[in-house]
């Protein structure tokens, strides 16, 4: 039986190719270095943490191997509300929350610009294709404000950690790799894998071998079937609500043939929205790792950062239910597994750790939970605008009035919110014509949440701690559990407990397998990444989750790290930077 850890104080590709003739490095690690070879930092897009429970006897490789020989925290929170996978990364690597990494969206309004930015854009950065041309804007972390793990691995070990980062976006990658990773590499749409000259003047030799020796295409022609025969699968299929788009059906199979003779960009799209795009990123970062040598080069820890985005394609359109969900798992389940014995291979066994995790989760699809007898259903965004605009015409004269409406942000024009300020009678009109559109729980002001005062107010602590003063809206639209600004299709980005609740599993050095019950948040993993590196993070809000480290495999008093004034951690926030977070409401 596993070991139940019960703290009252605290709050995952076949390796032949790649090692031809290796045999396995020891398994034991050496008295006098006790720290790992490699951090492997793993997110799944979108998955939450019930996957767990409804669909682990589906599993038999990777995933089933983190949960049971790995530590396994069941009680995993994220404790803001705007839960979308920009945010989720970037509070992932820093250990922050957005009011202090500032990554509060996707995308948000610049008001100084005028426009909409994404929240990796920089216009100072051009792309570098490792394929044909590719017509995009730049990309970095330069929008966010804290350091990621993969920095200071940089810049406090000697010597200085590396890092290789893959994902199929550009935030999740960008955001998990940091501000100067040594690899890092992405998927365009247009069917090209890309980095930015923000990482490298050149593409990385070692990212285009790799890329040349596995195009995407071959996989052009594909089916993807069910991995298990039908009665293995939980749920009706199709999905109800289910919203296929790409040229996907709505059930199995689901062939990647493009919309003509030859790999187009509707074949990129079903690719990505495949088991064989998550398969493909677990190989190239096995390979790429294994050519620049991350887990031989001696005496320091270095880092693989991957972010499998399939899952989250996925869930968008067929939703947390269905048959499509519970075979990206398991055949993420068989990648991982692979990649795990990679892993032993390339580092030795104990000789790396394995955190992974979730950026966010996911609601059920509307039309799903109404047949279940929930109150739910889909707001329509120029509801809430023409409401406001209602208001404000009325008082202020002609607009338009609202510049923009980007999940719960509405963000109003140069000056609107002033003069807001100067009529408070007006502002409450806004607020209660905004409340009265079906869907919409309340709404809050910026001023509020820059204040924090929300003692016994969950919903407004969670606004809080995503509020950032430059990027954040006038107003907070807060929908009502089950209900979502979306038209088509499922998703995410509130506090409830289906978005918030995702797993954190650990494996591997200095982990203490079991099970561990304690309320823990993703803002934890870099924090205790950190802690086995012997590095510390400047302005991370998280904590170590020392319940789970193996007393034996604890750094030792002295450290490799170069010396460097770090301020010191505070607590995690209560409504603001350095608090202590509460509980989330789930829903």
């Amino acid at each position: 039986m596993r070991r139940l850890f019960l703290a009252a104080l605290a709050g995952c590709v076949s390796v032949s190719a790649l090692i031809s003739g290796q045999e396995p490095a020891p398994s034991r690690m050496a008295a006098g270095d006790r720290t790992p070879k490699l951090l492997v930092l793993l997110s799944v897009d979108q998955m939450r943490a019930d996957y767990i429970d409804k669909f682990h006897r589906q599993w038999s490789r990777g995933l089933r191997r983190l949960v049971t020989d790995g530590a396994w925290f069941r009680q995993v929170d994220y404790p803001y509300f705007n839960t979308v996978t920009c945010v989720g990364h970037s509070s992932i690597s820093t250990g922050a929350v957005p009011s202090v990494h500032g990554m509060i969206l996707n995308a948000w309004w610049d008001r100084g610009a005028g426009r909409q930015v994404t929240c990796t854009d920089d216009d100072r950065a051009t792309i570098i294709s490792y394929g044909k041309p590719v017509s995009a804007s730049g990309e970095s972390a330069i929008r966010m404000l804290a350091p990621a793990l993969a920095d200071e691995l940089r810049a406090q070990l000697s010597p200085a950690g590396r890092t290789i980062a893959f994902s199929l976006k550009a935030r999740s990658t960008v955001t998990l790799g940091g501000h100067r990773p040594d690899a890092i590499a992405w998927f365009d749409d247009s069917g090209a894998w890309v980095t930015s000259t923000a990482f490298s003047p050149r593409p990385v030799p070692e990212v285009a071998d790799f890329i040349t020796r596995n195009p995407v295409e071959k996989d052009f022609g594909k089916v993807w079937d069910r991995s298990l025969p039908k009665r293995s699968y939980l749920y009706e299929d199709p999905a109800i609500g289910a919203h296929p788009t790409k040229g996907l059906t709505s059930a199995f199979p689901h062939a990647l043939s493009g919309a003509g003779a030859a790999p187009d960009r509707t074949f990129y799209d079903q690719w990505q929205s495949s088991p064989f795009a998550d398969e493909f990123l677990a190989k190239m970062a096995l390979d790429v790792a294994d050519h620049m040598k991350l887990a031989t080069a001696g005496g320091r820890t270095n880092m693989i950062a991957i972010s499998f985005s399939s899952l989250d394609k996925v869930g968008h359109d067929f939703g947390p239910n269905s048959h499509e969900i519970q075979d990206i798992l398991i055949r993420l389940d068989r990648t991982l597994g692979d990649f795990l014995a990679g892993l032993d291979h390339l580092a030795g066994p104990g000789r790396y750790t394995v955190a992974l995790t979730a950026d966010h989760g996911v609601a059920p699809l509307p039309e799903r939970a109404q047949a279940e007898g929930l109150d739910a259903g889909r707001i329509r965004e120029a509801n809430v605008t023409s409401a406001a605009e209602r208001v404000l015409t009325n008082a202020f004269g002609p607009g338009p009035w609202v510049n923009r409406v980007i999940f719960t942000e509405l963000y109003l024009r140069k000056g609107a919110y002033e003069k807001l300020r100067t009529e408070p009678a007006v502002l409450a009109d806004v607020r209660a014509a905004i409340s009265h559109v079906p869907g919409v729980l309340t709404v809050y002001t910026r001023d509020e949440l820059a204040a924090g005062r929300f003692d016994g107010d969950p919903i407004g602590r969670q606004l809080a701690r995503g509020y950032f003063a430059d990027r954040s809206g006038d107003l907070a639209v807060v929908p009502k559990p089950y209900w979502m600004l979306q038209v088509d299709g499922t998703t995410h980005g509130t506090g409830y407990g289906y978005d918030t609740h995702v797993p954190l599993l650990l494996l591997g050095a200095g982990i203490a397998k079991g099970e561990y019950l304690a309320p823990a948040s993703p803002i934890d993993v870099a924090p205790t990444l950190a802690f086995l590196a012997g590095i510390t993070l400047p302005r991370a809000q998280g904590r170590a989750l020392t319940e789970a480290l193996a007393k034996e495999s604890l750094p030792r008093p002295e450290t490799r790290a170069r010396p460097r004034h770090v301020a010191r951690r505070s607590p995690r926030a209560r409504t603001g930077p350095g608090r202590a977070p509460s509980p989330t409401p789930s829903t």
